[in-house]
């Protein structure tokens, strides 16, 4: 039999038990037409053709980036799969064999896909010189996030706030700060409400900031020689992003901050791209230092990811740190005096240190409602805290805020006068407890990590409106009716008919594989682009209170700068050899 065809034989086999792998994965196989079968089997066909192509690659890359394929290509898919499962009643009834031979058509074909991608992006080789990008681009780049942007603002003029939005702008307006909302952030509301005292300006704050964001990555972008077409393309898909859209006009601190993240990755991209050069450069500085007082002062998490970055920068790029060490050493000092002296002086209510046993407080509760192993000491103490029936009344297996908010019932300070005593009866009942207090992480974190929204579980999108009955009198006047219901109709579409659209760890998934690439084509140091990003996800997941996309908001802002970055090839340190790992 000829080579040819026994491989295609091969691969339409092949094709065909990964096309039913996925659609058991996800509904009953008995429900499935057979033409969808055979229809998804040629895409799959096409799939692994590609998968296939980049084997003859994998072996002309360095063995560093080869054991790294290997490691890449089994932990991915298998953290995809995960994210990606329903419930499946219908595949759980089945033969353990058959159970693992259809996880195992997955995995599979999440390789395949993300091999082909591999095999497509590292197929494609831009020119590596530089071109010359005059700066008013960044302006021209803005345009289709500030003109959709704007398009929302007026659909629900002034802007949407919730709750915490009102909590905030309350400090903002009397000037009596607590540190549950980041008091510089707050006092930014301040100055902004001093020019006009309507939400809008604030909105405008955030289209303005997110534009800039969306300008300097296609400027960035095509000083990189990126096909410009290319660039528009995903400038385009961000603004019109549903996500994006109504997020730029929605008053919560994680619009600013995500936006501020988008710049100081784009700025890690700079660096990298100049193999450091561009630190020699005092408006990069000055830059860096704005982009950099955002990060730390917009979310309490800011300061650590502005702190591990930095600290990365200066040790991958050790030659060129004579300007950035002295302008970082200053912002980390005036970091503290403003969160010490300043607050005092201000006299800043600190915030609720419960903010920090989210995942505690849950862990708790599901060993309590699913009545674990407990002694009586600690299901005295537990009970001290938080009354026992009450837990079993308010546990909600995705939020904390039903639980902490019981300000009548839960007694924070049985656990703040006794922090040891708290840690101690918190890890035995871990320890005695482990399935229950795995299970208890994982949905309370699913919003991190879940591409799938769990059946029992919800994600907290978006609004489109100012909480109504509020005590400022804030409502949302209808400048053009038509206006409002297209956007108010383009969100409940987008929703309904693409959902992992409202899931942070889609973009997460996709981030790391661009930035995957971006290493495969350059080295290692691709990796900087992605360390802010995985900061503050690291940050969201051990304090996570709920299932609130604004979280992690810059996944998604991030994201598409990466796909056209992982293009793109870096210019050389002067002392790496040819064959960087």
């Amino acid at each position: 039999m000829p080579k040819n065809i026994l491989r295609w034989m091969i691969i339409s086999a092949l094709s065909l038990y990964l096309s039913g792998s996925i659609l058991f994965f996800f509904m009953p196989i008995r429900n499935v037409a057979i033409w969808i079968v055979l229809l998804l089997a040629v895409v799959m066909g096409a799939f692994i053709y590609f998968a296939l192509r980049f084997w003859p690659m994998l072996r002309e890359l360095p063995k560093g980036k080869q054991i790294s394929y290997y490691i890449f290509g089994t932990l991915f898919p298998l953290f995809i799969a995960a994210s990606i499962r329903g419930e499946q009643p219908f595949l759980t009834d089945n033969h353990i064999v058959v159970i693992l031979a259809v996880w195992l058509g997955v995995v599979l074909a999440v390789l395949a896909i993300i091999t082909a991608v591999i095999y497509w992006c590292l197929s494609v080789t831009l020119k590596p010189f530089e071109s010359r990008v005059s700066r008013w681009k960044i302006a021209l780049y803005a345009l289709p996030s500030l003109l959709v942007s704007t398009y929302f603002l007026v659909a629900f003029y002034p802007g949407a706030m919730t709750l915490d939005s009102l909590a905030q702008w309350d400090q903002a307006l009397t000037h009596h700060y607590t540190d549950w909302h980041p008091v510089v952030h707050t006092m930014l509301l301040s100055v902004l409400l001093s020019i006009w005292k309507s939400p809008a300006i604030v909105a405008i704050f955030q289209i303005v900031l997110i534009g800039t964001g969306t300008g300097i990555a296609g400027w960035s972008l095509d000083q990189a020689r990126v096909p410009k077409p290319f660039i528009w393309i995903t400038l385009i898909l961000f603004a019109l992003s549903p996500v994006h859209a109504i997020s730029s006009i929605t008053l919560w601190k994680d619009v600013a901050y995500s936006a501020a993240l988008l710049l100081f990755t784009l700025l890690m991209f700079m660096i990298v791209r100049s193999a450091g050069r561009v630190l020699m450069s005092w408006p990069f500085i000055v830059g860096y230092a704005l982009t950099g007082f955002m990060v730390m002062f917009f979310r309490h998490n800011g300061f650590p990811v502005f702190l591990i970055v930095t600290a990365f920068v200066l040790i991958m790029y050790r030659p060129y740190w004579v300007k950035l060490f002295p302008v970082a050493a200053a912002m980390i000092l005036i970091y503290q005096i403003v969160v010490h002296p300043v607050y005092t002086t201000l006299n800043v209510y600190p915030s609720d240190p419960q903010e920090m046993l989210a995942l505690p407080t849950q862990q708790i509760a599901a060993i309590v409602t699913e009545d674990g192993d407990m002694t009586e000491k600690q299901r005295d103490y537990v009970n001290r805290i938080f009354p026992i029936e009450k837990w079993y009344e308010k546990y909600n297996p995705y939020s904390v805020d039903s639980i902490k908010f019981s300000w009548g019932d839960y007694d924070r300070f049985t656990i703040y006068n006794d922090w040891g005593r708290y840690a101690r009866t918190y890890l035995q009942l871990v320890k005695q407890n482990p399935d229950i207090a795995a299970g208890a992480l994982f949905k309370q974190t699913s919003l991190i990590w879940q591409i799938n929204e769990p059946e029992d579980g919800y994600t907290s999108k978006y609004t489109t409106h100012i909480s109504r009955n509020n005590e400022f009198g804030l409502v949302n006047p209808v400048l053009n009716e038509d206006r409002k219901m297209n956007a108010f109709n383009y969100l409940k579409d987008a929703d309904e008919s693409i959902p992992f659209l409202w899931r942070p760890a889609f973009y997460t998934a996709l981030a790391l594989l661009f930035t995957y690439i971006a290493y495969l084509r350059n080295g290692w140091r691709a990796w900087l682009l992605l360390l802010p990003v995985a900061l503050n996800t690291g940050a969201v997941f051990v304090g996570i209170p709920a299932q609130d996309f604004r979280y992690l908001l810059a996944n998604s802002m991030i994201m598409l700068p990466l796909l056209l970055i992982s293009f793109v090839k870096f210019h050389p340190m002067s002392l790496e050899v040819a064959e960087d790992d």
